[in-house]
Parts: C-alpha cells; structure tokens; sequence
C-alpha cells in the first residue's frame, strides 16, 4: 500500500462496552427458570448468616425440597418453637417467599 495516504477524517469505529456480569446474570437466570431455584439455594449456603453462628453451631440447612428448607438440628424437637422467626429470617434475609416452609430433621449420628 505504498503511496497511499490513510484517512484520518473517520474516526474509529467505537468499542462496545460490555456490562458486568452482575447486572446481566438475574435477568439471564430468570428466562432460564433457574432464578428462584438459586434464590431457594441462597438459603442454603448462608444459613449461618442468616441465623447467626451461635444457632448456626447446633443447625445445618441442608437441602430445598420445592419450597421447603429442610434443616438438620441437634434437637428438632426443641428448635421447632422457632420454626416461625426462622422462616421469618430466610424469608426477610432472601427478600421474597420463595422458602415457604421450614422443616426441621434431627441430625443422624
């Protein structure tokens, strides 16, 4: 290409901005079906700050059966008066209903 001069009067084409992952993974998430699944799941994984360490040391959650966290204890028995302020704590920690119900399974040894 001797000889020949660029033109510098086009500017470069732009380069498109990529959006964080963050902001494109719920909307993602939610045409899959999977969005509340993973929210159910949340419940989960950070059952010890939802709960807080010292009920967390005697309470494990375990696994999401449809909307039901189901929950391993010491003591089910004696847990199950807080059933309701422990659904009432994922529920507020996760900022919807998806976790409906709350069952408690003592733990096996």
């Amino acid at each position: 290409m001797r000889g020949r001069t660029q033109d510098h009067s086009t500017p470069p084409p732009r380069a498109r901005s990529v959006p964080a992952i963050g902001s494109v993974l719920p909307g993602a998430l939610a045409r899959l079906g999977l969005a509340e699944g993973v929210e159910r799941w949340r419940a989960v994984t950070e059952w010890e700050t939802i709960v807080g360490e010292s009920l967390a040391r005697h309470s494990w959650a375990r696994r999401v059966d449809g909307a039901t966290l189901v929950v391993e204890t010491d003591d089910a028995y004696g847990l199950s008066h807080q059933k309701p302020g422990l659904l009432k704590l994922v529920r507020d920690y996760l900022g919807s209903d998806c976790i409906r119900e709350l069952r408690l399974e003592n733990k096996r040894n």
